[in-house]
């Protein structure tokens, strides 16, 4: 199934674990949509989710998270995908104003969910890169 594809609930669900609701990975995988569960966790820093996702069948989806982690070889394949959706989701997660007006035009779900996703992303790269904890 293309990633387009899926029942408008998966990608709420989605929307829900990429945020770091555990309940809603658990559900992707009950519901049988563990390729979102690790879509989410790829997003989130998992780089064994993302080879999950390559050895599995779902090589576009490991390859947009390490894309929104700016990996060269991601970038370059998403850049040279024939289809333009993928290198727009991409960089509608880094807020690129061009891709979110054509997300926004052709499939306005991804549109939301690459917000989600940004959101998710920056607090991601605070918690990894605050470095003063204070242990109670």
């Amino acid at each position: 199934m293309r990633i387009t594809e899926y029942p408008i609930e998966v990608y709420q669900d989605f929307e829900k674990a990429v945020q770091g609701d555990a309940k809603f990975l658990e559900k992707l995988m009950k519901d049988g949509y563990p390729e979102w569960a690790a879509f989410a966790n790829g997003i989130l820093g998992d780089e064994q989710a993302i080879m999950w996702l390559i050895k599995n069948g779902y090589p576009e989806m490991g390859i947009l998270a390490n894309g929104m982690d700016d990996e060269p070889a991601a970038m370059k394949w998403l850049k040279e995908h024939p289809s333009p959706f993928y290198h727009c989701f991409c960089q509608a997660t880094k807020n690129d104003k061009d891709a979110i007006a054509w997300l926004e035009n052709y499939f306005p779900a991804f549109a939301i969910l690459s917000k989600a996703i940004r959101k998710s992303m920056l607090q991601r790269i605070k918690r990894e890169t605050f470095w003063y904890k204070i242990n109670w």
